[in-house]
């Protein structure tokens, strides 16, 4: 468990939470539906946020960096698809990556989360 936080920073991690699951099922849309410039955009500006909800979290730096390669690397191969209709598996195996590193960074704001309702917890019980 991390040590004491402030609620705020629980807060933080709880919507972080929240926009990385909602990012990581737009983006598994993304590849879905092969190109849809709507929804890149879409994914864009919640990663804009998620990049600033993020910076909060001194906690996140390490899986923070790592998000930020993971889908730099996943763009750069959907971008660079010869056939942009057709998923090959450099793509699959830069989303895999890319799923792992989410998940990391959602587990991460779950540490801060229920580090701060322990905390609660405890300041009630005494």
């Amino acid at each position: 468990m991390f040590p004491s936080h402030s609620p705020e920073q629980a807060t933080i991690a709880s919507e972080l939470r929240s926009e990385l699951a909602a990012y990581e099922s737009g983006l598994r849309r993304l590849l879905e539906l092969r190109w849809d410039p709507e929804l890149y955009r879409e994914l864009s500006e919640r990663f804009d946020r998620i990049q600033m909800l993020a910076e909060t979290l001194p906690r996140l730096t390490t899986t923070w960096t790592e998000l930020l390669i993971s889908r730099v690397d996943l763009m750069h191969a959907l971008w660079t698809m010869r056939a942009p209709t057709r998923i090959n598996g450099r793509v699959v195996a830069f989303h895999g990556r890319h799923k792992v590193a989410i998940h990391e960074a959602r587990r991460k704001c779950a540490l801060y989360v229920s580090t701060e309702a322990s905390e609660l917890s405890r300041l009630l019980a005494d």
